[in-house]
């Protein structure tokens, strides 16, 4: 099935996250931060996915949304838009300064962008929680999880939606509790090397049958 993927790092929230009350339509979106308003180039702005937002099948509805400086690849773009630019601009020297930058990537550079590629189904949960929580993305959705998130694209949806389904179930919930990652308040951290070790059933093809219909029953209620 794969590798899981940890999330996209910024590296800084507040010079890449901004919230828009509704999916911008117009080529020229109007965005907002703690401190600043300002218009961006609608082509640069993707959903955004925290782990604290989603829920087992689902994720609760947000704002927020990732300026994205990247092409379609994932590889850094040559040159920022100049309203994307500008918005940046304030921040050029702390970007310039994460511990993930490099002197030879332009200075928007975002990191782990692979997990934010679109051509492949993606399943995606949250790496802390009481219980592990997953959910599904199909090809071609835009959405970018942050690092709060752990992404394993998947070959099609049926694989997809049968290992959102085994996330989700408190069989396995209970399983991944024993060799979770403890964490405070009884919380536990769902990393790539928890999952990896998920146990999945010895004739997989005839579980995914049987267990991908669930998601999708689930997904409506």
């Amino acid at each position: 099935l794969g590798t899981p993927q940890l999330g996209v790092k910024c590296g800084l929230n507040d010079a890449f996250v901004v919230r828009a009350p509704s999916t911008p339509d117009a080529p020229i979106a109007t965005v907002h931060s703690a401190r600043r308003t300002a218009r961006i180039e609608r082509t640069l702005l993707r959903p955004l996915l925290r782990g604290e937002t989603i829920t087992p099948w689902h994720a609760n509805a947000s704002e927020e949304w990732i300026l994205w400086t990247h092409d379609i690849t994932g590889a850094p773009l040559r040159n920022l838009p100049p309203l994307a630019h500008s918005w940046l601009l304030p921040w050029r020297t702390r970007l310039g300064r994460r511990a993930d930058a490099h002197s030879r990537t332009p200075w928007w550079t975002l990191f782990r962008t692979a997990s934010a590629r679109t051509d492949r189904y993606r399943v995606v949960w949250a790496d802390l929680g009481r219980n592990p929580r997953a959910l599904v993305l199909p090809a071609g959705d835009s959405t970018v999880a942050l690092n709060t998130c752990y992404v394993l694209p998947c070959a099609n949806a049926t694989d997809a939606h049968a290992v959102a389904t085994l996330l989700n179930s408190p069989l396995i919930a209970a399983w991944l509790r024993l060799i979770a990652e403890p964490a405070r308040g009884g919380y536990r951290r769902f990393l790539a090397w928890t999952i990896a070790l998920l146990p999945i059933p010895a004739d997989l093809t005839r579980a995914r049958e049987i267990l991908a219909p669930i998601i999708l029953r689930a997904a409506q209620g």
